[in-house]
């Protein structure tokens, strides 16, 4: 029986005020959001709260997440924002509905907090780093640099009080493989972030991310920053996809998209009430890119069938073979796209194993030997652990 779908990312706007030369919704192909609505209307919200509330009938759902994404969601205005999540919240008011935004936060103010505080939001922040190593990316339509201004927001609601970094849960960066990883550690830890996480660009074998070469200077970062971090002891910062590679040697099977959690469990709705699988797949183009299903004419999970997505996040048979399958599960599914299949390992592949391979290493170096019970074996997880 595959599990329920338990988590939705809700594009309330198609619209951005950045232009990141890295965004898979802009700038890697797929054109699909000019054809969509700006904003989403009263008629989707209300269509959406009920398909949510009738979701968690079906399965018997006591949970559920909606994510409010973009574009930049903050551009739907403060307004229209407590409109959408007192729908979300009154239609499905016998269900514990957890509400979360990622924000790219050049608009985020003190209203913008109490709204969250309010309606039990946290939110994410889009940030990757300091000014002159960030804006090589994340710049205004105009092409001007971004992160001075984002940090002088960050810095003034700061000063006003523990409310923006009580509702933080956390910063989204791209990883630049130019940057020495160590240092950007210590600079996130330096400005006060304790939870952040590393994004590999997103790209295909046939669509690569900009100036691609192959994985090795993105090895070379993650090792760099991985060391950075072992090193901090209980004193490390959360680094996710660090520490769900981590369990993942340790047995622990992780739900995170980026270590090839199912994503049956998820969806994407954008504006317009179209439903896909995940909105960096359209970056694969072809049917993934397509705007076949609708909150207004199938329920919120009919793209699992639709797209057959059990088939084609399979593992690649090379993965399954590999020592290492445990802690990175073959990787980012878009990361996998050939331009025909997705049963490929990951294009970031050299990158991960070494990753993965260090953490082993790591693991074997600082556990009492008696925790050890058997070697590795291919395809059964890296590390094996005798009971306590």
């Amino acid at each position: 029986m595959r599990p329920a779908l338990e988590w939705i990312v809700l594009k309330v706007t198609q619209r951005c005020n950045l232009n990141c030369d890295y965004c898979y919704v802009y700038n890697r192909g797929d054109d699909s959001w000019q054809t969509r609505p700006a904003f989403i209307s009263d008629r989707v919200a209300s269509t959406l709260a009920e398909r949510v509330r009738e979701h968690c009938i079906k399965y018997s759902l006591p949970k559920f997440v909606v994510e409010l994404h973009g574009g930049e969601p903050l551009l739907l205005g403060k307004w229209r924002m407590q409109a959408l999540i007192d729908v979300l919240r009154i239609t499905c008011k016998d269900i514990d509905l957890q509400i979360m935004l990622q924000t790219n936060g050049l608009l985020l103010d003190r209203e913008w907090l109490d709204l969250f505080e309010r309606n039990g939001m946290s939110f994410g922040l889009s940030l990757d780093g300091p000014p002159e190593l960030a804006d090589r990316h994340r710049v205004f339509l105009n092409g001007k640099g971004s992160t001075k201004r984002l940090l002088e927001v960050v810095q003034r609601l700061r000063a006003d009080g523990p409310e923006f970094d009580n509702l933080l849960g956390g910063v989204l960066c791209v990883v630049d493989p130019r940057i020495d990883g160590a240092a950007l550690v210590r600079w996130f830890v330096e400005h006060g972030f304790r939870a952040f996480e590393f994004l590999l660009p997103d790209g295909t074998y046939i669509n690569p991310p900009a100036g691609w070469t192959g994985s090795e200077p993105y090895r070379r970062f993650l090792l760099e920053a991985f060391e950075e971090w072992y090193h901090m002891g209980s004193d490390a910062p959360q680094i996710r996809i660090f520490e769900m590679m981590m369990l993942g040697l340790m047995g622990q099977k992780t739900s995170l998209d980026a270590l090839g959690g199912d994503l049956q469990a998820l969806c994407v709705v954008e504006s317009d009430g179209s439903i896909g699988i995940s909105d960096v797949l359209r970056i694969c183009l072809g049917e993934y890119a397509s705007d076949s299903l609708s909150i207004f004419d199938q329920p919120l999970d009919a793209h699992v069938e639709h797209y057959r997505v059990d088939e084609i996040q399979r593992p690649s048979p090379v993965c399954l073979e590999c020592p290492h399958f445990s802690s990175c599960g073959g990787g980012y599914l878009p990361h996998r796209f050939d331009g025909t299949s997705f049963s490929n390992p990951s294009l970031y592949c050299g990158a991960l194993y070494a990753l993965s391979a260090r953490m082993y290493q790591a693991l074997r170096d600082d556990l009492p030997a008696k925790a050890w019970q058997s070697p590795p074996s291919p395809g059964e997880g890296a590390l094996q652990l005798a009971d306590a």
